[in-house]
This record gives structure tokens, sequence and C-alpha cells, in this order.
């Protein structure tokens, strides 16, 4: 058995997707034999439509499928469909419709449009976005983002579960008179659904990390708060065999804008939250060895803005972390756990073929101290690797 503790991991491989103009991911899934990502693109002459990149397992890109019209669309959370094709969801400006709109696309495995639906209020209104898509298990959608077409005022929480079609079957909001907003939501084990996002309508001023839960029919059954008096936001929820856990960014904090880790139980109560070295964090996800891996982002005097991949164990002690990035600017925007390491997607400016690139990095395992003194991989897949925290400057290799 590997035991001791973990030793960061590196960077294995590097790749960017994009044109001239910029282009960026948002959103990343792990699949069997690869990855997609959903973001948007500036690179087709058109101004901005959703993307999505499907590649390989080295990151070689398989194909791409760009959407939309005359105006501005993205695409800010992607998820595997049971069919094996995906769903995203995000905003979109074209189709006639004015102000954006609330939009959830489905595609087949390899990428073909099979339907896409707009949801909001009239042209007149103000506007409506997705940020996060969930399958359920009826083979249907849950989404979650923002309205400002319905509800109390502002921005409202918006949670929309459909039918695997798309076609709406229930449609709720959460908020009061100010801003809040939807960022991230999931199926819970229970049959419900949990959101996570930002309030300024309540908590303790500011905005607050918000934390939804609601039944299946969209029925709240409790919500909680996190935070201080300045901004506070939740970017993503993940489910625990006895909570909650996330991700998001505190202001509060005395050291200024941080990344912070909330851990909850099942019914939302505060069990501990960590603060980490950094800035805002977008994504989590929790490991096989019962932590959490977080991708944040980091301000360098010498570099500028790099991504920031921060590894925890199970109660949220730092066990590594792990800038990457170049002369310029980069985001990680979305990490996930695989079989063999992890991989984190974003936005870089210091490699590919324009201002912005969609970012794919493929990171080693982290390595393990051994009783004999020597070292080993948490997975025997890949080459051997040196330990310790690095820079990455990394080479593009041509999509």
């Amino acid at each position: 058995m590997i035991v001791g503790s973990a030793a960061s991991p590196q960077a294995e491989w590097s790749q960017a997707y994009g044109g001239s103009y910029d282009d960026g991911a948002w959103s990343l899934q792990a699949l069997a034999d690869g990855f997609i990502l959903a973001g948007y693109t500036c690179s087709n002459g058109r101004g901005g439509d959703l993307w999505l990149v499907r590649t390989d397992l080295q990151g070689e890109m398989l194909w791409n499928g760009i959407y939309g019209g005359s105006g501005e669309e993205i695409g800010y959370s992607i998820h595997q469909t049971d069919d094996l094709g995906f769903v995203a969801t995000g905003s979109a400006r074209s189709f006639g419709l004015g102000e954006e709109r609330l939009w959830l696309i489905k595609v087949s495995s390899d990428g073909e449009k099979m339907w896409d639906r707009t949801l909001g209020g009239f042209v007149s209104s103000a506007g409506d976005g997705g940020w996060s898509v969930d399958v359920t298990k009826d083979g249907g959608y849950i989404v979650t983002g923002y309205t400002r077409s319905f509800g109390a005022g502002g921005k409202d929480l918006w949670l929309i579960k459909t039918d695997v079609s798309g076609n709406e079957q229930w449609s709720k909001t959460f908020g009061g008179l100010k801003d809040d907003v939807g960022m991230s939501v999931l199926q819970a084990e229970d049959g419900g659904y949990v959101a996570a996002g930002r309030t300024a309508s309540y908590g303790a001023g500011g905005d607050d990390i918000w934390l939804l839960k609601v039944n299946s029919a969209g029925m709240e059954q409790w919500n909680a708060t996190f935070g201080g008096k300045k901004d506070d936001v939740g970017f993503q929820v993940v489910e625990l065999a006895d909570g909650y856990a996330l991700i998001g960014r505190t202001e509060s904090d005395s050291t200024g804008n941080r990344p912070v880790l909330v851990r909850t139980d099942k019914a939302g109560r505060k069990q501990w939250e960590r603060v980490y070295q950094g800035n805002t964090a977008l994504s989590l996800q929790g490991t096989r060895d019962g932590g959490f891996i977080i991708v944040a982002r980091i301000d360098s005097p010498s570099s500028g803005k790099d991504a920031l991949l921060i590894k925890t164990d199970a109660v949220g002690n730092l066990q590594w972390s792990m800038p990457l990035g170049g002369p310029k600017e980069e985001i990680g925007s979305a990490v996930v756990e695989t079989p063999d390491g992890y991989a984190m997607a974003g936005i870089t400016s210091s490699f590919g073929a324009g201002a912005e690139d969609a970012w794919l990095v493929r990171i080693s395992p982290e390595l393990h101290s051994s009783p004999d003194g020597t070292e080993g991989r948490n997975s025997s897949a890949g080459s051997q690797v040196d330990g310790g925290a690095i820079q990455a400057t990394m080479n593009r290799k041509p999509p």
C-alpha cells in the first residue's frame, strides 16, 4: 500500500484550441475515451458562438461544433447524456430574441445538433441565462442560472426541470429584491436538487454564498448562506455521502479575495470552511482518496495571472498547490479527476493561435512516499515524474 504525504504532480501535456480571435473553455467533462469542453469561439467570423470541443485522451481534437446565430452565444456547462451525446447550457442573443435568453442545446455523440431550447421572458425583458446543467435520473435535465423575466426582482436564481427532449416540466425562481444567481446544480441522491450560487437578498451583507435544496417538484426544503459583510460567491457544489461541499470566492476573509471551500451536512449546516492562497476558485471535484481537487487563480508579479490547482485532504487541509501558466494571462475554469491523474480546462493567452484560446492540460497523479523510502504513483498509468510544485511553461500541441 502507498502511504505518506503527496507531492505535487506535473503537467504532462497542454493543448490549445482556437483561431485568431478570442476563444475559451468554461466547462470540462472527462469521458471514457477523452474529454469534452464547452465554451465560446469568436474565430468563426460571426462574433461569438457556443463552442464544443471533443478530444481523445491525449487532447487531440476529434471534432468541434459551433452553434449560434448572428448574435452572441456562450456555453457554461456540458454533460454527457445517457445516449452518449451531450447537453450544454449557456445564453443566446440570436434568433430574434433581443436580450440574452437561457439556452439549452442537445447534440449527438459526433456533435450534430439534435435540438435546442431558448427559455425566458419577452423580448423587452432584461435577460436570462444558464450556468449549469445536470442529467437527471429520469433521463431529463435540471438547469440553473438566473432570470430577470420572472421572480421577485433584479436577478433571481432560476431552476428549470425538463424532459429528455428539453421540454419544460417545471420552472421555479428563488430570491428577493436584489440579485440572486444559481451557478451550479445537481440532482441529489434523494431525488431532489441542490443549487449553489450567490445571493444579495439574504445573508450577512453584500453577496453571500448560497446553498439551496429543493425536492423533486422544485419546492424549497432549506437554504443556507455563508459569508461576511463583503462579497462571497459559490461557484460549484458536489454531493458527498454525508453532506455537500462547495467552492467559491470570499472577500470577507481578512486577507481579501481568496478561494474558499465550505463543507456542510445534509441539511446545509456548515461543518467547516477553509480559505486558501490564490484568488477566485471556480471548480471543485471530490477525489478517490476522499479529498478535493480545486482550480483557482493566482496573481503573480513575475508571470501575471495563472491558473492554480489546489489539492486537499478530506477535511480541507492543503496537500499541494500548483500554478499553471505562461508569460501572459490564464484562467482555470474547470478541473476533473481522471483514472490516472487530473485534467484542467480554461482560457490561455500564452499558448495557441490567437488573443485567447481554449486550453486543456493533463496533469500526472501525485507521488507518494512508501515505507521503504521509495516513491510511487497512485496509479500505474503513465511515466514516472518528479514531485514538487512547478510553474509550467508548456508548448502547445497543434489541435
